[in-house]
């Protein structure tokens, strides 16, 4: 009895096992985060800046944890929604319609805080950001919605991916 006791807590405790921030797991909790937005769903799906391109990537990752653990999130735009269609380590090559941000572990809960928004990040160096610049600025709210919503999913943020 005591063996079943224990086993049933051991498996409890595999299922209140939270993500490490910015993993593959976290990213896919990530996705439903996004889709549950309407300032990324709407916003960026009505913007003919953003929907010019019918799929874009955004490759991130935790600066101080390394480039080697880089997250993937797909964002497909179809019937005016920009749905993210796929959350999960990077398994794509970025081309010029997408975005790489990086930024060390403590500066991304701050912006997820919203402590500041996309333009502070950027200009104090803080968020380090790759990808067609025009088409972000013409999204600066959607882009402060994203950001505000990094620390939506809960998760691990002491240790690395």
């Amino acid at each position: 009895m005591k063996k079943i006791a224990l086993g049933l807590m051991a498996m409890g405790s595999v299922a209140l096992a939270q993500p490490v921030f910015m993993d593959g797991e976290w990213a896919k909790a990530f996705c439903e985060v996004w889709n549950n937005t309407p300032t990324l769903v709407n916003d960026l799906g009505s913007n003919s800046a953003w929907s010019e391109v019918p799929e874009r990537k955004l490759f991130l990752y935790r600066k101080d944890c390394g480039k080697d653990k880089m997250i993937q999130l797909t964002i497909r735009t179809e019937n005016g929604k920009a749905m993210c269609v796929y959350g999960g380590w990077a398994k794509d090559e970025r081309t010029k319609n997408d975005f790489l941000m990086y930024a060390d572990t403590k500066r991304w809960l701050e912006m997820g805080r919203k402590e500041y928004g996309p333009m502070k990040a950027m200009m104090f160096g803080r968020l380090k950001f790759k990808g067609p610049k025009f088409v972000a600025m013409r999204n600066m709210g959607p882009f402060e919605a994203f950001l505000d919503a990094i620390d939506a999913v809960e998760s691990d943020t002491s240790r690395c991916p």
